[in-house]
């Protein structure tokens, strides 16, 4: 027959158990999703770090964004005082969710004469090579150019740590940029309409 633990061991589990959870509890949570962990919004301008991306090989997509060339061009040769950049991955749930609403993002502005040449969104695959961003771009619809980031390079400088990542990005007259906005989460449970109206009062375009 087994014998009960004296009342001194007892205590001691017990304090050692009440230990662990708090530990459990205090420590960083697990994400469900391995790519995607959410975070606040930041809504205070801060410098933004000029990058390369290639020119799309596209005649809409490179009027879209008023850029010529054959190579490269940097964030700042894009015809548009804000930029909406859209850090995700083909792999990602959340990024793949999102796509429709981006979309409908898209045509919110497209709509607006006083907006679409105000306005430009671009996404930048984190992680992925040119041929997988392409398959994305064709798999979902997407209405916008998308150019990949396959080692890391852009989403380190800029510092991307979760994904989708939305960046809210202001081309300044003296050729400088400034990040206005910063946001981490499920895109498709955004409001378009009242998101857009966020973005016009941030960038101060209004």
């Amino acid at each position: 027959m087994e014998l009960p633990l004296p009342k001194r061991s007892t205590t001691f589990f017990f304090l050692i158990a009440i230990v662990l959870l708090w530990c459990l509890s205090s420590g960083p949570q697990a994400p469900t999703n391995s790519l995607v962990k959410l975070s606040l919004a930041s809504d205070k301008a801060t410098p933004f770090p000029v990058f390369e991306l290639p020119i799309p090989q596209n005649d809409a997509q490179r009027n879209y964004l008023g850029i010529s060339g054959l190579e490269k061009f940097k964030i700042t040769q894009i015809k548009s005082p804000v930029i909406i950049i859209e850090f995700f991955n083909t792999d990602c749930l959340y990024c793949r969710n999102s796509a429709p609403k981006l979309n409908e993002f898209y045509l919110a502005i497209q709509d607006r004469a006083d907006l679409k040449e105000k306005i430009k969104i671009i996404g930048i695959g984190v992680n992925n090579a040119g041929r997988e961003v392409e398959l994305f771009r064709a798999r979902y619809k997407v209405l916008f150019p998308l150019f990949p980031d396959q080692y890391d390079t852009i989403s380190s400088k800029v510092g991307v740590k979760q994904l989708p990542t939305f960046v809210g990005v202001r081309n300044n007259d003296d050729g400088t940029t400034e990040e206005f906005y910063c946001k981490s989460g499920k895109f498709w449970f955004w409001n378009v309409n009242r998101f857009l109206k966020k973005i016009i009062k941030l960038s101060q375009l209004e």
